[in-house]
C-alpha cells in the first residue's frame, strides 16, 4: 500500500510537469501568431486609413472651386442686368454723336450702363411696344402720341428739336437751291427729273421717313420711278449712298453737319419752315410689359435728360464745330429756367432770314445760314457817314436769277425788319456787278448798291419785291 502510494505520487508529479509544460508551450505558440496578426492588422488598417485620408481630402480640395466658380460667372451676370438700361432711339442721335457725348455723363453719375439701340423711329417705338427696350428717344410727334394713346408708354417729355433740310449736289440738276417751300422742292424733284438726278430715301418707317412722306404728301405726289431709291437704312448710311451718287435726300441737320466733318459733299438745298421743325421727346416704356422693365431706372433718366445741366450740355453740342448747336434744348424745366414761351419750341431753327416774291418764276426763301453759304464777293463803298468802307456779300443779280425775273418788271422794293422800305430800278441792279446784299456784323443782311441813292441801301433787309 505505501509502495501504491510511492507510485500515485511520483505518477501525479509526472502529469503535473507535463501538464505545466505544455501550458508553457500554447501561450508561445499562439502569443506568437497573435502577435503578428496584430501587427499586420495595424498595418493594414493604418495604410487604408492614410490612403484614404488624401482621397477624402482631394475631393474635398476639387469640390471648392467648382462651387466657387459659378458663384463668381453668375454674380457679374446679375449686377449687368440690375445696372443696365436699354435705350432704342432714332439714328439721329447715334450718328450726330451726341448720345457719345453725353450718357458717359449719365452712366458715372448713377453708376450704370446704357446699351443704346439705334434704329429708326418706328422701329424704336416698336421695341418699346414689345417691351424690349426701357425707354426711348425718337422724334415723331404724332406716332408718340398714338404710343402714349395705346398704353404703351408711361411718360412723355419734350426733349429738344432742331430742322430737316433737303440736299443736293452743288451743281443742283433739279433747280430746287432756295426754294421756300419744302413740297414745291419735291414736286420739282418729281416733274424736272430728266435722268439726271436720283433721290434717295430712308425708306425705313423712320421719323425722317415719315416726314419726307409727309412732303410728298402736302406736294401731292406718290413718287416713284428709277429716280427714287427706297434705301431702307439709318441716316447715316443714307448720306453716303446720296453723295457717292450726288443725289438729292431729306436729312436732319445735326448728322448731316456731323457727317461734313467726314467729307460727305452734299449742300444744303431747301431749309426753313413749319414741315421741316423735328422736335425730339423721350418716353418711358409702362412697366406692365414685364417685371424686366425697368421703369425706376427709365424714370431716372428722363429727369436727368430733362434736367437743366444736361440741357445746357444739349445746348453746347456742336458749337465748337459749328459755330451753333446741332440741337436746340426744349425741356419744360429749360422753358421754366429761360422763361421760355411754349409756342418757341414751335419755331425751327433754320427760320427764314430774306425773301424774293412778287414778279418771279419762284419766290425763294433762305435761311440767314444759307445765305451765308453761297457764293460771296467783295466791293468797295461809302456808308451811311460818306466814309469809305468794305462789304462782303451775295451780289443781288445772283440772287435774282434764282428766282427767275418776269418779263415787264421794273422795280425791286427793299423791305426791313423794321418796315423801313427803298426802291432801285431793277434792269440797273441787274446791271450792277457791285450791287450785293452785304452781312452786318450783328447779323441779318444790308444793301449796298455802290453809285446809287443812299435811300436804296437799307440795312435789315427781309424781304425783295420784284414790281
Amino acid at each position: 500500500m505505501k509502495r501504491f502510494t510511492t507510485i500515485f505520487t511520483i505518477l501525479l508529479a509526472l502529469l503535473l510537469l507535463v501538464g505545466c509544460g505544455g501550458t508553457a508551450e500554447a501561450p508561445t505558440a499562439v502569443t506568437e501568431p497573435a502577435s503578428a496578426e496584430t501587427e499586420v492588422e495595424t498595418a493594414v488598417v493604418e495604410e487604408p486609413a492614410e490612403a484614404e485620408a488624401p482621397a477624402a481630402e482631394e475631393p474635398t480640395e476639387a469640390e471648392v472651386p467648382a462651387t466657387e466658380a459659378p458663384a463668381e460667372a453668375e454674380a457679374p451676370a446679375e449686377a449687368d442686368s440690375g445696372d443696365t438700361l436699354i435705350l432704342a432711339t432714332t439714328t439721329s442721335t447715334d450718328n450726330s454723336g451726341l448720345l457719345a457725348a453725353i450718357l458717359p455723363l449719365f452712366e458715372a453719375e448713377y453708376g450704370v450702363k446704357v446699351d443704346v439701340i439705334a434704329v429708326g423711329t418706328g422701329q424704336a417705338l416698336q421695341l418699346g411696344t414689345d417691351g424690349n427696350a426701357d425707354v426711348l428717344l425718337v422724334h415723331s410727334r404724332s406716332r408718340e402720341d398714338a404710343f402714349m394713346a395705346a398704353g404703351d408708354g408711361s411718360r412723355r417729355e419734350d426733349v429738344m428739336y432742331n430742322d430737316f433740310v433737303i440736299l443736293g449736289p452743288a451743281n443742283d440738276p433739279a433747280g430746287i437751291l432756295g426754294k421756300n417751300k419744302a413740297a414745291k422742292a419735291f414736286e420739282m424733284l418729281a416733274t424736272n427729273n430728266n435722268g439726271e438726278f436720283v433721290f434717295v430715301s430712308r425708306g425705313d418707317d423712320s421719323g425722317t421717313h415719315n416726314k419726307e412722306k409727309a412732303i410728298w404728301e402736302e406736294a401731292g405726289i406718290e413718287p416713284e420711278g428709277e429716280w427714287y431709291i427706297s434705301a431702307g437704312q439709318g441716316m447715316g448710311a443714307v448720306l453716303t449712298m446720296a453723295d457717292e451718287r450726288q443725289a438729292y435726300t431729306l436729312s436732319d441737320r445735326a448728322t448731316y453737319l456731323a457727317r461734313t466733318l467726314e467729307g460727305i459733299d452734299l449742300d444744303i438745298m431747301v431749309e426753313g419752315g413749319e414741315i421741316l421743325f423735328n422736335p425730339y421727346g423721350v418716353i418711358a416704356v409702362n412697366p406692365d410689359k414685364g417685371e424686366h422693365i425697368k421703369a425706376e431706372l427709365a424714370n431716372q433718366f428722363i429727369d436727368w435728360l430733362i434736367s437743366v445741366p444736361t440741357q445746357e450740355a444739349i445746348a453746347e453740342f456742336g458749337v465748337a464745330e459749328f459755330g451753333s448747336p446741332l440741337f436746340t434744348p426744349d425741356s419744360q424745366p429749360w422753358r421754366d429756367a429761360h422763361g421760355a414761351d411754349e409756342s418757341d419750341s414751335s419755331e425751327a431753327e433754320g427760320d427764314i432770314a430774306l425773301k424774293i416774291i412778287g414778279l418771279v418764276d419762284n419766290e425763294m426763301g433762305w435761311t440767314e445760314t444759307a445765305v451765308h453759304d453761297m457764293e460771296t464777293i467783295t466791293v468797295d463803298s461809302t456808308n451811311s457817314s460818306g466814309e469809305a468802307d468794305t462789304y462782303t456779300g451775295v451780289p443781288l443779280n445772283a440772287l435774282l436769277a434764282l428766282a427767275g425775273v418776269q418779263d415787264g418788271a421794273t422795280t425791286l422794293v427793299f423791305t426791313a425788319d423794321d418796315g423801313t422800305t427803298g426802291e432801285a430800278s431793277l434792269d440797273e441792279v441787274l446791271a450792277c456787278e457791285d450791287c450785293i446784299l452785304s452781312f452786318r456784323n450783328r447779323g441779318g443782311f444790308r444793301g449796298v448798291l455802290p453809285g446809287f441813292d443812299k435811300s436804296a441801301e437799307v440795312k435789315g433787309v427781309v424781304v425783295i419785291e420784284v414790281k
